[in-house]
């Protein structure tokens, strides 16, 4: 299985983010189950902003979007500021949204199969709750499957804390992180069925 997880933190430059050390330990936990994991984080990538399914932009989307294609799990990590996600991945949402009448192989939704999940740094900002509901609701409405706690939510200030220290990591990253996994284990053998319409005859 294949792992995507995308950090939508702004911060330029070489810092670790509180939002990038919270995508580690679940990209550990994937690591460890054998997951193989793509890390992206946005902010070094040039994307057009737009709701549309080109891919012939000179911006750096399609490499982007190949990757979330080909992976069974995507996963969205992003800070609160102002009470909302960031914009970087208001954007990712919004290029997603641009294949929402696209299929697959199978005549299904071009995200059918795939798993989403999301985490939130809050920062004791507030807001982080409606951050996570936004966007869990998009990744279903597009066609992604998201299992019981799919959002882990961080809401701690962590200045001086490290990792291992965070209450979240436990009870929110980790569960998350597996349940991702397990949904995807079970639908790597038995995915969403293809329904065919028939029309009854008159």
């Amino acid at each position: 299985m294949r792992a995507v997880l995308l950090n939508g933190s702004l911060e330029k430059g070489n810092k670790a983010t509180d939002t990038e050390k919270l995508l580690h330990e679940s990209a550990k936990i994937f690591k460890k189950e054998n997951v193989d994991v793509d890390r992206i984080h946005l902010r070094d990538f040039q994307i057009d902003f737009g709701i549309t399914n080109t891919l012939d932009g000179d911006d750096d989307w399609p490499f982007i979007f190949e990757k979330i294609k080909k992976a069974d799990i995507l996963l969205l990590a992003t800070p609160v500021s102002m009470g909302d996600k960031s914009s970087i991945i208001s954007l990712i949402l919004e290029r997603l949204q641009g294949y929402h009448r696209m299929e697959n192989e199978k005549g299904q939704g071009l995200f059918y199969n795939k798993i989403g999940g999301t985490i939130v740094d809050g920062r004791g900002d507030g807001g982080a709750y409606a951050a996570a509901q936004s966007i869990v609701y998009r990744l279903c409405m597009l066609g992604f499957t998201l299992p019981p706690r799919a959002s882990a939510i961080c809401n701690e200030t962590h200045v001086k804390a490290t990792a291992s220290e965070w209450e979240c990591i436990e009870d929110d990253v980790r569960t998350m992180t597996y349940n991702l996994i397990h949904l995807a284990e079970i639908f790597l053998f038995h995915p969403i069925p293809v329904l065919n319409d028939t029309k009854k005859e008159s």
